[in-house]
């Protein structure tokens, strides 16, 4: 069977006799015309002779092209009022007089417009829009004064709702809505009703990207001219959102074509999408509507729908190769004309990103324009595929795609569906480099390598895997000592524990022989990038990574733990203490250490070191409050606890990270590290110190040899909705912020950890 558009088209070449309009006799005659009800042949005379002679020769014409449906059923009564209503407003007004006199009997006179009921309210509207427009001075000048008023006075708007297409203006009122056609038809009506030419206009589908619509055409100053029903525009007749979507009509294409509805017949329809099987009079106009057309870009439309209606969102498109934006605005609502459409003109065969966020809900869209396209966006039906694909650019290693991606990422808004897509996208996306360190079981820094060695225990939970990550003992030893001290901690220093979740357990080999090879300034990022590579490439949780480790790896945990408290949710070394200068407790607040040394363990002062710091952890314990763990002396026991260690990883995998935190102190040691939880430091250094708290919406930091410093800042930390007060060694500051997409992805490029970034970045000068 044919499709409902080809049989359109072949009933608009060939026309049909459906009992609507037969094929046009053009030596049609009015007796012709009444033969074709032979029934009514004595009424209508009957009717013609009860009239003014000069109302005549207007129901002449009536009679002559009337549809055989109407000459069948029309009430005489009902067209000898509309007929009189005509010529009595011709009468009066001095403009409508000057109306050629076949412009009045086709576009005045008629009693319908298209397939509508015959339930024309002619003499109503007449009574009430005609003291409006006694004072027009031409028929287009009150057009637009009926098109402001009549939907207004009748509380009729735009909805796709209604009952059916082609409804009359009481049935219409009676809704209190429309769509396209009956707007235009109640227009038409009424317009007539004043004595304004006029007539219903429209296309069966627009060119290349389909949809039909209706509008009017209105006479004035000797010509035919435009306007949208319920639409008018301050800038008169000739101005409306389809008038370029006009321009682009095909007049040699019918279902592409512009037409005008006229009353008597000259062989060609107008294309009626609701009723395709009846035939309606109709004038091709396409080329009149050409003339307008400057510019013949495709354009990218958006429609964005919830529920299966059309919503009003926050749109903003982009050249996807360039980055450059190309549309922002709103889309349309449901009370907007179906085939309106934010839009904007763009270049031919380009790629386009398409992004919509209705009430925190964002979703996209990837579209190639090679002619008029229309994105549709359905947020019940959201698919991350095009964000994806943007966020996996960013992330990549193709510079000129990360730098086209940031541009794009830039204009986009913060949600939490873009930060999950942003989180998958950045543990997805390909790290050669990284990758084959991870393959050879190495990790390695500008001035270091390490091997390790690692396996998994027990079930990988939802979240991921937990890490741990165990540090040897040996150091300052030659290297097969250091060797065997690896391979033992990977293989029987501590016991494996599936029943306490699922972890990853990871023995690290000293990156060299040295005495501290665990615990000097350089450390900390090859940890960093140890993490990054099993949240990449293993699937670990970077919300449950842990330290710990004997001796010479105890001092490592001992120094890294409170340079980097933020990447672990526990720590534990052993047989070990802190090292002056680069163990600062004091970071530790927020994060579970415990340490265990042997009671007689007495090189290098480590039972006494260990004490001594349980001491200082109980002060900052009562002043700052914190600070979970503590020392463990093991009875009996000199440096080798082995035994006592052997269980301790199913202790702490029972913590998992907190970082967000309203009070966080960082003591520097070195000027490598930036970041420290929520805080940045642009120029870190030894003994610098930064102390923050933040209180509802106030942040007061207190700082000591630090320059411009800055704050990662998250919803769970801050509202954004309020301005955000910064106290900085007493003075104040206050900011308005607003949550940024690309400050988040690039804060999360940066740490490889989405609890470590955040869409606010204050920075916050001295």
């Amino acid at each position: 069977m044919l499709p409902v558009s080809s049989l359109l088209l072949i009933a608009l070449t060939l026309g049909t006799s459906n009992g609507i309009r037969p094929v046009p006799d053009q030596k049609l005659s009015l007796q012709s015309s009444l033969n074709r009800a032979p029934s009514r042949i004595k009424e209508w005379e009957k009717f013609l002779k009860t009239l003014p002679a000069d109302e005549h020769k207007g129901a002449e014409y009536l009679l002559t092209y009337m549809p055989l449906s109407d000459l069948e059923s029309l009430s005489t009564d009902k067209l000898r009022e509309s007929i009189h209503l005509s010529y009595d407003v011709r009468r009066k007004m001095s403009w409508a007089r000057a109306i050629p006199q076949d412009i009045f009997l086709d576009s005045v006179l008629p009693y319908a417009s298209v397939t509508e009921p015959r339930q024309s309210m002619r003499a109503e509207f007449q009574s009430r829009y005609l003291p409006l427009v006694a004072n027009s001075k031409s028929p287009g000048e009150a057009a637009m004064a009926i098109n402001r008023a009549l939907f207004k006075d009748y509380k009729v708007t735009y909805n796709t709702r209604r009952l059916r297409t082609d409804q009359s203006p009481p049935e219409t009122i009676s809704q209190g809505m429309a769509t396209c056609t009956g707007l235009s038809i109640m227009l038409v009506d009424a317009l007539r009703a004043v004595g304004v030419p006029s007539r219903v206009a429209g296309i069966h589908s627009w060119p290349g990207r389909g949809g039909n619509h209706t509008w009017v055409e209105v006479w004035d100053k000797g010509a035919w001219h435009f306007v949208g029903a319920a639409e008018p525009d301050d800038a008169g007749l000739d101005h409306s959102w389809f008038a370029d979507e006009a321009g682009r009509a095909e007049a040699d294409k019918p279902e592409n074509s512009i037409w005008a509805v006229t009353y008597r017949n000259q062989g060609s329809y107008f294309p009626m999408v609701w009723a395709p099987e009846q035939k309606v009079p109709a004038e091709n106009v396409t080329k009149r509507y050409n003339k307008r057309l400057l510019d013949l870009s495709p354009r990218l439309m958006v429609e964005v729908k919830k529920g299966g209606e059309r919503v009003i969102a926050d749109v903003i498109a982009f050249n996807a190769a360039t980055g450059d934006q190309c549309l922002m605005g709103q889309s349309k609502g449901p009370q907007a004309d179906i085939n309106l459409h934010l839009s904007a003109p763009v270049p031919k065969g380009g790629e386009y990103f398409v992004s919509a966020d209705y009430n925190g809900k964002t979703a996209t869209a990837l579209a190639k324009v090679d002619a008029d396209t229309v994105v549709r966006i359905d947020l019940d039906k959201v698919s991350e595929s095009a964000l994806a694909s943007l966020f996996a650019d960013r992330f990549g290693t193709d510079k000129a795609k990360q730098d086209a991606a940031s541009k794009l990422i830039a204009g986009l808004p913060f949600t939490d569906g873009s930060v999950q897509a942003a989180w998958e996208a950045f543990k997805s996306a390909p790290n050669p480099e990284l990758k084959k360190e991870f393959d050879a079981k190495t990790v390695s820094t500008t001035d270091r390598t390490s091997p390790y060695l690692w396996r998994t225990v027990g079930t990988k939970p939802k979240n991921g895997w937990g890490l741990v990550i165990a540090m040897h003992g040996g150091g300052g030893a030659p290297k097969e000592v250091n060797d065997g001290e690896w391979q033992y901690m990977f293989s029987t220093y501590y016991k494996d524990h599936p029943e306490a979740g699922g972890y990853v357990y990871l023995a690290l080999r000293a990156p060299n022989d040295a005495w501290n090879g665990f615990y000097d300034d350089a450390i900390c990022p090859l940890i960093e990038r140890l993490i990054l590579q099993f949240v990449k490439f293993a699937e670990v949780d970077p919300s449950r990574v842990y330290a710990c480790g004997a001796s010479h790896g105890g001092y490592g945990t001992f120094v890294i733990g409170p340079k980097i408290p933020y990447r672990f949710a526990a720590l534990h070394p052993a047989a070990s203490a802190g090292t002056d200068g680069e163990t600062e407790g004091i970071n530790l607040r927020n994060v579970r250490f415990t340490w265990s040394v042997g009671e007689r363990d007495n090189d290098y002062g480590r039972v006494d070191r260990c004490r001594a710091f349980q001491k200082e952890w109980d002060k900052w314990k009562s002043e700052f409050g914190g600070f979970d763990g503590g020392v463990e002396v093991v009875p009996g026991h000199s440096h080798l606890i082995n035994d006592f260690e052997a269980n301790k990883t199913a202790e702490f995998l029972k913590y998992t990270r907190n970082a967000e935190l309203t009070r966080v102190i960082w003591a520097q040691t070195d000027s490598v590290l930036h970041r420290f939880y929520w805080l940045e430091s642009l120029t870190p250094q030894a003994k610098g110190r930064i102390d923050a708290k933040v209180e509802k919406n106030t942040i007061t930091i207190t700082t000591a040899n630090q320059g411009e410093i800055a704050l990662w800042l998250s919803p769970t930390l801050v509202d954004y909705k309020k301005p955000v007060i910064v106290i900085r060694d007493g003075k104040r500051t206050e900011f308005k912020v607003k949550p940024s997409l690309s400050t988040y992805v690039d804060g999360l490029a940066a740490t490889g950890d989405p609890a470590l970034t955040a869409p606010v970045r204050l920075q916050v000068g001295i």
